[in-house]
């Protein structure tokens, strides 16, 4: 197993770099923390039990007229037992999965794309019940735009460290006033893996659609700084012989529901 956490934040920096702040203008910094019932990531459930995923985002416009994103995501387990799922037991309180996320975006008339790189890390990969996991990376570009109120999207993910492979996504969000301070935002979203990437990801090397992801979130504007939110997710394997895989050879819940309460802070 290869675990290059440094690498990846290098990697970082130097996209990060090759944009150029104005003089006038300062980061914005977010910190932002959620309790979600379970952890799921492309369909897989990770986690089935509690967490806390802790978040941490810096954002800044840049001088050619785009904007630069730096973020940190983190998984931390409350429980040992994991319940029918794809991390390890007996890491409660710690942190069993951390990803680090730059990206440059730019938008073009009603179109905004945005490309970076995506780092995941690993602590316990060592422990995965079908082969050791370590750190990877990827390259994705993102495009969406505004089509009548709502916004389509379209995802490229291509992994070209550990799985040299790629995962696609596409899908619609659209956001809802429900009164002062209160917003609705529904999403939806199919994903497909490569071969290689099923494997990674599922422990079966089968491409195909993966999995049928869907959300429903309110936020309420506590202050000017401060949202709070409640989410409730859901996800779907579309595939029959990825789901046969998951229910019947590995015991896991081929269509996870989960829900998530979230704070997040403006700084």
């Amino acid at each position: 197993m290869r675990r290059r956490p440094a690498v990846s934040v290098c990697a970082l920096a130097v996209v990060c770099g090759a944009c150029i702040l104005p003089e006038d203008q300062h980061p914005q910094v977010a910190l932002g923390v959620t309790l979600a019932s379970k952890a799921v990531h492309r369909g897989q459930t990770l986690v089935d039990r509690p967490v806390l995923q802790p978040s941490l985002s810096i954002t800044s416009p840049t001088t050619d007229g785009g904007g630069m994103r730096l973020g940190v995501d983190a998984n931390m387990d409350l429980r040992n037992d994991t319940g029918s799922a794809w991390f390890p037991d007996g890491h409660a309180g710690r942190f069993t999965q951390i990803e680090f996320i730059g990206a440059y975006s730019r938008t073009f008339g009603d179109v905004t794309v945005e490309g970076g790189l995506h780092s995941y890390n690993l602590p316990n990969g060592l422990e995965f019940p079908l082969g050791e996991r370590g750190g990877t990376t990827e390259l994705f570009v993102t495009a969406s735009a505004n089509v009548l109120e709502a916004t389509p999207y379209v995802s490229l993910h291509y992994d070209f460290d550990e799985v040299r492979a790629g995962y696609y996504r596409g899908g619609l969000t659209e956001d809802f006033e429900l009164g002062e301070g209160w917003l609705l935002t529904l999403d939806g979203s199919l994903g497909y893996a490569a071969s290689s990437q099923a494997a990674w990801m599922y422990g079966l090397d089968e491409s195909g659609f993966a999995d049928l992801r869907g959300s429903a979130e309110v936020g309420w504007q506590y202050d000017p700084r401060t949202v709070l939110t409640f989410g409730l997710h859901g996800s779907s394997m579309v595939d029959k012989t990825l789901r046969r895989w998951f229910v019947n050879d590995l015991g896991f819940d081929a269509d996870p529901v989960w829900v998530s309460l979230g704070v997040a802070w403006q700084l």
